[in-house]
């Protein structure tokens, strides 16, 4: 229940800032579809001429904002309502640190999703016309057979799972490091930088380190050849794929409890 009150408000306070950058891509696209098609740009109208060259700087601007906007309003939203005056009172409602976590987390994971469906939108409203769905759909239908239905939905939902928990596990890092950055007393956004640079170094060079000492042990290299004799290529790439999802599900778990811990423990909201 407190949940969702929550993101209401998240939702309430971002919306009017990525709904209207929405509507105003997806119109800019339709005209500039309309100018192609009546190949305005051509026509000997200097007013016409100078407005037909504007609109795709303008579509490229908006794109550029939708999802610079959706990184910004990630850090914002977080540290502005939980690390400076605001999480005073943010901190005194009757609910847990975890729903606050999770109420920032939800929403703008579904904005950023939202954003990549709009832009994606907008760019086929600017390069694709009604004439063009049929080949789209018959490009589609060829994946179908020669993929195969089940494969190629497996392999799809694979693939989204994958690049969601990277999302995820990548906005958690984010909220780590200012977690982590409010511990100190000056310059905290200098400092949640360093810490954001800093964890992304060393849990590269964890992860590297154990890949590479795994693949040279007698038990990695065993493990290999079995895993290459028993499974097919197709198999294998499901299982790779598998492998990082697991990865980011477990680094996302980690950031998680880590900023809850300290926003728990060693808030510093001074």
């Amino acid at each position: 229940q407190m949940l969702r009150k929550l993101m209401q408000y998240e939702f309430t306070a971002t919306g009017r800032i990525f709904l209207p950058l929405y509507g105003a891509l997806i119109v800019v696209a339709f005209i500039q579809r309309l100018f192609l098609n009546f190949n305005i740009g051509n026509m000997e109208n200097l007013s016409l001429g100078i407005l037909a060259s504007s609109v795709p700087m303008l579509f490229l601007i908006l794109l550029v904002a939708v999802f610079v906007t959706s990184f910004i309003m990630m850090i914002i939203r977080f540290y502005k309502n939980l690390l400076t005056s605001e999480g005073y009172l943010m901190f005194t409602l009757p609910v847990s640190v975890s729903k606050l976590i999770w109420s920032k987390l939800i929403v703008i994971v579904i904005w950023m999703i939202l954003s990549v469906i709009v832009g994606v939108a907008a760019c086929l409203i600017l390069v694709m016309s009604i004439s063009d769905l049929p080949d789209l759909f018959t490009v589609t239908n060829r994946l179908f057979v020669e993929i195969g239905a089940n494969e190629f939905w497996g392999l799809f939902l694979e693939l989204a799972l994958l690049v969601l928990s990277s999302l995820v596990a990548g906005i958690l890092s984010v909220y780590l490091s200012m977690a982590v950055g409010q511990l100190s007393d000056k310059h905290k956004l200098l400092c949640s930088v360093g810490a954001y640079i800093g964890l992304n170094i060393i849990v590269n060079n964890i992860i590297l380190a154990v890949i590479v000492a795994v693949l040279n042990s007698p038990f990695g290299i065993s493990m290999a050849h079995g895993l290459f004799a028993a499974f097919t290529e197709d198999q294998m790439a499901v299982a790779v794929l598998a492998g990082m999802i697991a990865l980011n599900v477990v680094m996302g778990a980690v950031y998680f409890l880590l900023t809850r811990y300290i926003l728990t423990k060693k808030l510093n909201l001074a």
